[in-house]
């Protein structure tokens, strides 16, 4: 316990040493800025986090297992309320701000507060979609945030705001389904987040950049306690910190644009970057369908089962970690594919095109294979599998990280 107090304390004392004028004014002379932020979103989040964790036990805002859970013991939840609070601390210090941020940081705030009253006290599904898409809407109309695939055509918002609906709300969702299991959503965000920076910076869009660069740090910040390796997740990031990321992901990818020659390469980049959460999203919802697991929208809604792609490799044999890696590596190398279309050469964007084909042709391979795997019925072939799975990582059955900060 002296030893957590006396690090956090050091904790403290280096984002106080950040926040003084003089080395803040070295780090934006030197053009150090998006090393500043990262520093400072990186601390404040890693500081703050131990705090979420002990209020969540205090209250006891848990996630218990169950049936289509892929952990064994309740896990403090709030950890998404250390990263909303370092991000925007980060920002509102670095004065990272366009017209389009405020308008999303908005909507995103919104997204969190509902998230985290889910947390607290679970929210109906259609409810909880109801709230999202009106959210996304009122951004759109009233801060003019909408993705543009067609232009300066009198039908042309009829279009646009609709995918923009699509967009944002499925990729908030998309992001909730793939924090089940440990790290899983962090790693996802923080590749999404790094390529998204990345093509920023190389289009001349360094507050989009900043953005990112912020989300980046504060994820990262939270990764230690909930990514460890041969141990169990310390605390998860709720609904309120998986729908905050997805959201606040989507939105910035609205804001950019990703190519000033092409506008194939500004709508190809964002997709490729996005892709395994987009493919997940389409191929588990159109499978539900076609198993009849759900018969209209409504009840799609509703339709819950270990169907995603972490759920089919884990019943494959591979265990939480692995799972994490695969999806993890997938992710980056379209996110890699996404920076060679954006290149003036049309055979590079060809090839950068054809690995993104045949990673999705990989992505659809284990989809199909894992689904052979789900379990049909009953917990108990889930409950052992977990377990050996567990036991293949070396935990102990009276394993508790959870009693102390």
């Amino acid at each position: 316990m002296k030893i957590r107090i006396a690090w956090q304390i050091f904790i403290s004392l280096l984002i106080l040493g950040l926040l003084t004028p003089t080395l803040k004014l070295f780090y934006f002379s030197m053009g150090w800025r998006w090393q500043y932020i990262f520093l400072l979103s990186f601390l404040i989040a890693y500081f703050l986090i131990p705090f979420c964790k002990w209020i969540a036990l205090k209250f006891q805002v848990l996630d218990k297992p169950d049936w289509r859970k892929m952990h064994e013991q309740p896990t403090p939840l709030l950890g998404g309320a250390g990263i909303y609070i370092a991000f925007i601390i980060s920002l509102l210090i670095n004065n990272v701000y366009l017209p389009g941020m405020k308008i999303i940081l908005i909507g995103a705030s919104l997204i969190f507060f509902m998230g985290l009253w889910d947390d607290i006290k679970p929210i109906p599904a259609l409810i909880k979609f109801f709230v999202q898409f009106l959210i996304a809407l009122i951004m759109i109309v009233f801060g003019d945030i909408q993705m543009t695939f067609f232009y300066n055509t009198p039908w042309a918002p009829w279009i646009n705001i609709p995918l923009t609906l699509l967009w944002i709300v499925g990729l908030t969702n998309a992001m909730n389904f793939f924090d089940g299991i440990d790290g899983l959503a962090v790693f996802l965000s923080i590749i999404i987040a790094f390529f998204l920076g990345v093509i920023a910076f190389k289009t001349a869009q360094p507050a989009l950049g900043w953005f990112a660069v912020a989300l980046i740090g504060v994820c990262l910040g939270f990764l230690p306690y909930n990514f460890r390796l041969n141990k169990a997740a310390q605390l998860f990031l709720g609904d309120a910190g998986s729908t905050f990321l997805g959201f606040t992901l989507a939105g910035l990818a609205i804001l950019g644009h990703w190519s000033t020659t092409s506008p194939f390469v500004s709508l190809a980049a964002p997709i490729l970057i996005f892709g395994v959460l987009i493919f997940d999203m389409i191929y588990v919802n159109l499978s539900r369908i076609k198993n009849k697991q759900a018969k209209n929208f409504f009840e799609l809604l509703k339709c819950v089962n270990q169907d995603h792609l972490h759920h089919r490799l884990f019943f494959m044999g591979f265990a939480n970690k692995e799972a994490v890696f695969i999806i993890s590596t997938l992710s980056a190398c379209l996110g890699v594919a996404a920076l060679i279309i954006m290149k003036q050469d049309i055979f590079e964007a060809l090839l950068g095109l054809g690995q993104a084909v045949l990673i999705f042709g990989l992505i659809m391979a284990l989809m199909f294979k894992g689904r052979e795997r789900i379990p049909k019925s009953g917990n108990r072939r889930v409950m052992q599998r977990r377990r050996e799975d567990r036991l293949q990582l070396g935990y102990s059955k009276k394993e508790d990280d959870h009693k102390s900060l």
